[in-house]
């Protein structure tokens, strides 16, 4: 038996117009995640400077791996609700996420 690629099988199921929305949302869903990562990592780099605390301390203070801490420096970490809760109570910080009822790519409807 031949393999075929995902995308042969997804062209195959689903026109265009579909698979053109499901990469949009997915690239949408890849923005979203790189931009929480990034405000998690300005703000433990934040406190990091106003503790003047360095690598070791932040991993120590956290308990979690250098790896892991490594990650959330670099705005590379794939983290939990709970990971973000233990970091922003270490860091004293509230977080608040804000949800933008702005539609994106298609234009709602009104009834």
């Amino acid at each position: 038996m031949k393999a075929k690629s995902f995308q042969h099988y997804l062209e195959k199921r689903l026109d265009k117009t579909e698979i053109a929305e499901i990469e949009k949302l997915a690239e949408l869903e890849m923005d979203f995640l790189k931009s929480l990562q990034e405000d998690v990592s300005k703000a433990v780099a934040k406190y990091m400077a106003e503790e003047q605390i360095g690598f070791n301390e932040l991993v120590r203070r956290l308990n979690i791996s250098p790896t892991q801490a490594s990650k959330i420096q670099s705005g590379e970490a794939n983290l939990t609700l709970a990971t973000i809760a233990h970091i922003f109570a270490l860091l004293k910080m509230r977080p608040h996420l804000v949800i933008n009822n702005k539609s994106y790519g298609k234009k709602r409807e009104t009834a």
